[in-house]
């Protein structure tokens, strides 16, 4: 059994998965990067609807992220970000968590398993993602536990480790309902803290 078919494995199996249509939610994120975007306490609570068989997360505030829209342009360079901004970050951001590890197993994925128990993923460009690059880290149990990436609607410089603290099993799945999300390598308040409740499957 490879690496990524053991994740899946413990995340409640790829059977499972395909039985499923949405994901609902409640969501509340704290940290510092809207803040730095100049939208302190957007994101503190929000109630969610993930379509897991594509790129589509329906919001209670925001509005509707779909993944097939396009990036919105100069989020890097923007230092306050509009409604329209956030929404982006915040839909590519939570369907990737959600949908994770099942989404790696996709043909237009590219795997590598490196040393560690570590799964290197090469996302085709257009799926809305932090980067194209992205390493899950495995637990001896099969579970995530960490995701490093470059923030790139940040910047060059946002490079990010995603701890996962804790996770929860639903209807036989597995999520991860608690993340805090550091400066990978440097020392820093938390970037991101995630909190997911109140999960529902369709």
């Amino acid at each position: 059994m490879s690496l990524l078919e053991e994740a899946i494995a413990a995340h409640g199996g790829m059977q499972r998965w395909r039985e499923l249509r949405l994901i609902k939610l409640k969501l509340c994120c704290g940290g510092i990067a809207m803040a730095l975007k100049g939208r302190p306490g957007v994101l503190r609570e929000l109630a969610a609807s993930v379509d897991v068989r594509r790129p589509h997360v329906q919001f209670d505030r925001l509005g509707t992220f779909d993944g097939a829209d396009g990036r919105p342009r100069g989020l890097a360079r923007r230092l306050r970000w509009t409604d329209q901004d956030v929404l982006y970050f915040t839909g590519y951001a939570l369907w990737n968590y959600i949908t994770a590890p099942f989404m790696l197993a996709n043909d237009d994925v590219t795997i590598e398993e490196l040393a560690g128990r570590r799964l290197r993923a090469t996302f085709p460009p257009e799926l809305a993602t932090h980067s194209r690059k992205q390493t899950f880290h495995v637990g001896q149990d099969g579970r995530i536990t960490r995701l490093d990436y470059t923030a790139e609607v940040f910047g060059p410089w946002a490079r990010a480790a995603n701890h996962c603290l804790a996770h929860e099993r639903v209807d036989g799945l597995l999520f991860a309902t608690r993340r805090r999300v550091v400066p990978r390598g440097l020392p820093g308040p938390p970037l991101v803290t995630i909190s997911i409740d109140d999960i529902t499957l369709d």
